[in-house]
């Protein structure tokens, strides 16, 4: 499927010949964003021997969070571009903590780093720009975990890789001001190595010890990303 959408949008950028600038004339923009993802995923034991612990994992969807994208027009129908934002999500969890189920919560905090290509399509003008693109990104995340008075620490930070497909529309209002609608497809999965800020924990006024080895988990933010914004053009 991303293959296919490549091929489309390298087909339609050899049809583009004139096209108008990035808005009327402005090659640089910044754009801050609203987005929606999906779906996600959390794998809290993804090394595990058994298959059906390996693969068990809590769906973590609807995902709001805010971005930030630079834009650069290099030619009449190619823009590049440079964007992150912070992605978070947690949910309710439990844990056997000395023999009682202790309250807990988990979840992931990813920062992704996204350099994308973007073509103009030829039916564009002056007033709505339409597009679509793709490009890679790095994806940097870690385990977000609260059990008591005890957080975790990342202790191997991994990046995680992967490309991305997007299709859009500025709706330029002023020569220095447009909105923008965006949907992206991006499959991002890293693994997460943690272990906890403390060797015990006090829950509900008692202390309890905790395991001193790192752990494991895996997340995957497979879903679309709806985009809303507005862009700043210079």
């Amino acid at each position: 499927m991303i293959k296919e959408n490549i091929v489309i949008f390298l087909w339609l950028s050899l049809l583009s010949n004139t096209l108008p600038a990035q808005a009327n004339g402005k090659k640089f923009g910044i754009s801050l964003n609203i987005n929606y993802t999906t779906t996600s995923r959390l794998y809290l034991q993804p090394n595990a021997a058994d298959p059906f612990i390996r693969n068990t994992h809590e769906n973590l969807d609807g995902i709001r969070s805010y971005s930030l994208e630079a834009r650069y027009q290099l030619t009449e129908s190619i823009i590049i571009g440079i964007g992150s934002e912070v992605i978070e999500k947690t949910f309710g969890n439990s844990i056997n903590l000395g023999g009682i189920r202790a309250e807990m919560n988990d979840g992931y905090k990813m920062i992704p780093v996204e350099i994308s290509a973007y073509y103009l399509i030829p039916f564009s003008n002056d007033r709505f720009r339409f597009f679509m693109g793709g490009g890679v990104g790095l994806y940097f995340g870690r385990h977000l975990r609260e059990l008591g008075d005890v957080t975790i620490n990342n202790d191997s930070p991994k990046a995680g890789y992967g490309i991305h497909v997007a299709v859009g529309m500025d709706f330029i209002i002023y020569d220095f001001i447009s909105f923008r609608g965006q949907m992206r497809f991006r499959d991002p999965e890293f693994e997460m190595t943690s272990s906890y800020s403390s060797g015990t924990v006090n829950y509900r006024g008692e202390t309890y010890p905790l395991k001193p080895q790192s752990f494991n988990s895996k997340a995957d933010i497979d879903g679309l990303v709806f985009t809303i914004g507005v862009a700043f053009n210079f």
